[in-house]
């Protein structure tokens, strides 16, 4: 049975993935702030120890895909690093867009055998606040076709900005939107991700030189 599990996992990642690479096409790049220049660096998500605790408590996991890496800290956290690079892009201390080929985050819920993506981060921030826009997928159906939705994810809060240079690096809070909290939930047929609750932490270092 465990190993039957493990394949039908394997099976449903690389669907969804497959999805999501398809999804990350040139045009998506194309839209852009006129100031936004070409972007190396990186952009990390850290998901802090009380929600990850939840995640796993209920069998859900998140795993990297493509150059995505994932790793578990010391305290319990959880941090998915974004490399910049390719057709990224970014305007100081503004915006930063992740090219969708660079790879994504694939989230897993173990007991009900089901799977969603996140990828195509567009991070915006204005002042103190920002959000983080993001294209979810899910599963190929042949009754509806492929899942692929882009919508806001995550909302960002205390947010600060420093440039230095060619570069500037920015670091935020980060809670889900009702949006991103719905849709992760009916595809991953859970109910741990709550709109409006602050699930970790935004930080970006950037270079646009």
């Amino acid at each position: 049975m465990a190993r039957r599990s493990h394949r039908r996992a394997l099976g449903l990642v690389a669907a969804v993935l497959a999805g999501l690479l398809l999804s990350a096409t040139p045009g998506q790049a194309a839209v852009q702030s006129p100031s936004a220049k070409p972007a190396t660096g990186s952009v990390q998500l850290a998901f802090g120890p009380t929600f990850v605790q939840q995640m796993f408590t209920a069998g859900v996991f998140i795993y990297g895909a493509s150059s995505v890496t994932v790793r578990m800290g010391d305290s319990g956290s959880l941090s998915a690093t974004f490399p910049l690079g390719g057709r990224s892009t970014a305007a100081p201390t503004s915006l930063i867009r992740i090219d969708g080929e660079n790879g994504g985050l694939t989230f897993i819920n173990g007991p009900a055998g089901a799977t969603a993506a996140l990828g195509s981060l567009v991070v915006r921030r204005t002042g103190g606040t920002g959000v983080v826009t993001g294209e979810i997928v899910g599963p190929f159906s042949s009754d509806t076709g492929q899942f692929a939705q882009t919508m806001p994810v995550f909302t960002l809060s205390s947010a600060r900005a420093k440039a230095s240079g060619s570069g500037w690096s920015m670091t935020a809070h980060m809670a889900l939107t009702d949006q991103g909290a719905a849709t992760l939930n009916t595809l991953l047929s859970t109910s741990i991700f709550r709109a409006g609750a602050r699930i970790g932490s935004l930080s970006a270092d950037v270079s646009t030189g």
